[in-house]
C-alpha cells in the first residue's frame, strides 16, 4: 500500500513536471517590456551624460580631483593626504547628493513603469524566462532593436 501512495505521488509530480508548457508571449507582451527597457538604458544613458557634465563642468572641483576624492571616500587619512580644500568637499558632496536624487527619481519612476506598462507578473516571468529560452530573447532582441531604430530616427526629426 505504501508503494503505491509512493508510486502515485511520484508520476503525479512527472505528470505535473511534464504539463508544464513553455509559456508564450505576445509580441504586444515583448514590445511592452521592451519599451520599458529601452526608456531605461536611455534614462541611465542620459542620467551619466549629467553626471559626467557635473564633474566635467564644476567650477570649484575638477574631474581629477572628483575622483581622487571619490577613491578616498570614508578614508579620512587619504583625504587628508589630498589636501581637498572645504570648497572642493562642498562640490563633490553636492555632485554625489544631486546624483542620488536622481538615481533615486529614476528608480521610482522605473518601478511605477513596470508596474503600471508592464505588470509585475510578466515583467518577473519575462526576466526568468529570457535566460531559459533563446528563442524567446532573440524575438525581444529583434522588437529592442526596432525599437532603439524608431527611437533614434525620431531624434533625428526632432534635431532637424
Amino acid at each position: 500500500m505504501k508503494k503505491l501512495i509512493l508510486y502515485s505521488c511520484l508520476m503525479g509530480m512527472f505528470a505535473v513536471v511534464f504539463s508544464q508548457e513553455e509559456k508564450e508571449y505576445t509580441d504586444e507582451e515583448l514590445t511592452k517590456y521592451a519599451g520599458v527597457m529601452v526608456w531605461a538604458e536611455m534614462e541611465k544613458d542620459r542620467m551619466t551624460d549629467v553626471y559626467n557634465d557635473w564633474i566635467n563642468k564644476n567650477e570649484n572641483l575638477d574631474a581629477p580631483k572628483f575622483l581622487k576624492i571619490k577613491e578616498a571616500e570614508g578614508d579620512t587619512i587619504a583625504l587628508q593626504e589630498l589636501e581637498a580644500t572645504d570648497i572642493e568637499k562642498a562640490a563633490y558632496d553636492k555632485i554625489i547628493t544631486d546624483y542620488d536624487s536622481m538615481t533615486s527619481a529614476f528608480k521610482e519612476v522605473y518601478v511605477g513603469k513596470i508596474k503600471e506598462d508592464i505588470g509585475a507578473g510578466l515583467y518577473n516571468s519575462l526576466k526568468t524566462d529570457f535566460k531559459d529560452n533563446a528563442d524567446l530573447k532573440s524575438r525581444y532582441d529583434e522588437i529592442v532593436a526596432a525599437l532603439k531604430k524608431e527611437y533614434a530616427s525620431k531624434e533625428e526629426k526632432s534635431e532637424e
